[in-house]
């Protein structure tokens, strides 16, 4: 969705605080320290604990592939001069960090909020607003044995064509190439002036 499809939450005061990319910023630099957590776990243990950090995510790879998605999407963050493209595993993997910061920041105490975001004063997330407006793939959501009874044409009209959804929902461990960002040729939003 373009940033002209918005659609607000019922809170307007919310709505003008929001930075969507300070809430990713934030939940990216916490997991780097989640990550360096489960490193330090025996690595038996690793399988069970990606399944409950990663409940989409943990069946695309293990730890080395999430260290990597992690640093990747960190990476095209910060950098400002490049528009880049996001494929299915970045949007399984982001949306799994995502909700589970949102869950743990809306859990907290009113200091623990304000340290987090403090632009929302204290004010809960609305995760599933922010995936409305901001996740224009959430293919990886549906159930393998759904998505895998779909005609080709079936997923074209309900917008599943983003590259590596088949990958991403079969559990499809991703190639160096399928984890790196796209960069864009073109500004990805209408200006209006």
């Amino acid at each position: 969705m373009g940033l002209t499809t918005l659609s607000p939450t019922p809170d307007i005061e919310y709505d003008a605080q929001f930075n969507p990319l300070h809430l990713i910023e934030v939940a990216l630099k916490e997991e780097d320290e989640l990550l360096d957590f489960l490193e330090r776990q025996p690595n038996e243990c690793w399988a069970q604990d990606l399944k409950m950090f990663y409940p989409r995510a943990h069946k695309v790879g293990g730890l080395p592939v999430f260290r990597n998605l992690q640093r990747v999407l960190t990476s095209g963050l910060e950098n400002r001069t490049t528009w880049y493209h996001m494929n299915t595993y970045h949007f399984c993997f982001l949306y799994d960090v995502l909700v589970r910061f949102a869950f743990n920041y809306n859990q907290d105490n009113r200091k623990g909020r304000l340290d987090a975001l403090p632009e929302l004063k204290g004010k809960p997330i609305h995760i599933k607003s922010f995936v409305n407006n901001y996740f224009f793939n959430v293919a990886f959501l549906m159930d393998e044995d759904k998505y895998n009874s779909l005609t080709q044409e079936e997923k074209l009209k309900i917008g599943y064509k983003c590259p590596c959804q088949f990958g991403a929902i079969n559990g499809l461990t991703p190639t160096r190439e399928e984890m790196e960002l796209q960069s864009s040729r073109s500004y990805p939003y209408s200006v209006y002036v």
